[in-house]
């Protein structure tokens, strides 16, 4: 099928979407839901962070039927940060969808386009060529252009140890070390060696640490007649 045809075949599929577009947007209307009303994009951040802590303990546990549940929440965070958005005459919802769209369309050339790619490696490759040339401003320079800061900090590190070159890497870190006001680096330094030695062998540190301690619960739970105390 060709792709044109593909994703009008994928928008007209079901209108469930529309239906939840139209129930925000009636939830925020002036005779709609006061709580929803008066909701803003920073009055509900900490729900958002919640939900999504939800979803993943979903998919820790493999619950589908959680996991459709907490997916619909965070789905409804993005659906009213778009209202909001579109209440002040920038962008709606289907304009994020129409935005999303373009940007896995353009920076998957090997499956909508001439490209093509053998391996994951190709893949990564092509899409950091891609991205650069999409040339968006950023704020700040240097190692952590382009990291959001409210990442977990072992995310935030891996994303940073990732990014930089080694050789960038290994001299700020010893600048840091020198500068460090308790002397010792500390585990914090023992840390990012670790967090630098899964990005060696190519592994999320916050996916394997997470897997990790779900073992620790399943062993726990077998050892404690399944009182999970964690």
């Amino acid at each position: 099928m060709p792709k044109t045809r593909y994703f009008l075949y994928i928008a007209m599929k079901d209108d469930s979407v529309d239906k939840l577009v139209e129930i925000v947007k009636r939830l925020r209307a002036p005779d709609g839901c006061p709580w929803d009303r008066e909701q803003t994009h920073l009055s509900v951040r900490g729900h958002l962070v919640e939900e999504c802590a939800e979803l993943l303990e979903a998919i820790d546990n493999e619950d589908s039927e959680a996991m459709r549940e907490e997916l619909g929440d965070v789905l409804m965070h993005i659906l009213l940060h778009s209202e909001i958005e579109s209440e002040r005459g920038n962008f709606d919802f289907y304009d994020v969808a129409r935005s999303l769209s373009e940007k896995l369309i353009r920076r998957h050339p090997h499956v909508f386009g001439g490209n093509s790619a053998q391996n994951s490696d190709d893949v990564l490759k092509i899409w950091q060529d891609v991205k650069s040339k999409e040339n968006k401003p950023r704020a700040v320079g240097g190692l952590f252009d382009g990291i959001p800061p409210q990442l977990s900090a072992l995310r935030y590190a891996y994303d940073i140890a990732k990014k930089a070159p080694p050789e960038i890497l290994d001299e700020t870190l010893a600048r840091a070390k020198k500068k460090s006001s308790c002397g010792a680096p500390g585990i914090g330094a023992e840390m990012f060696e670790i967090v630098r030695r899964a990005v060696q062998s190519k592994t999320e540190p916050e996916s394997a640490l997470r897997d990790y301690i779900q073992e620790i619960k399943k062993t726990s739970g077998e050892k404690q007649g399944n009182q999970d105390k964690f």
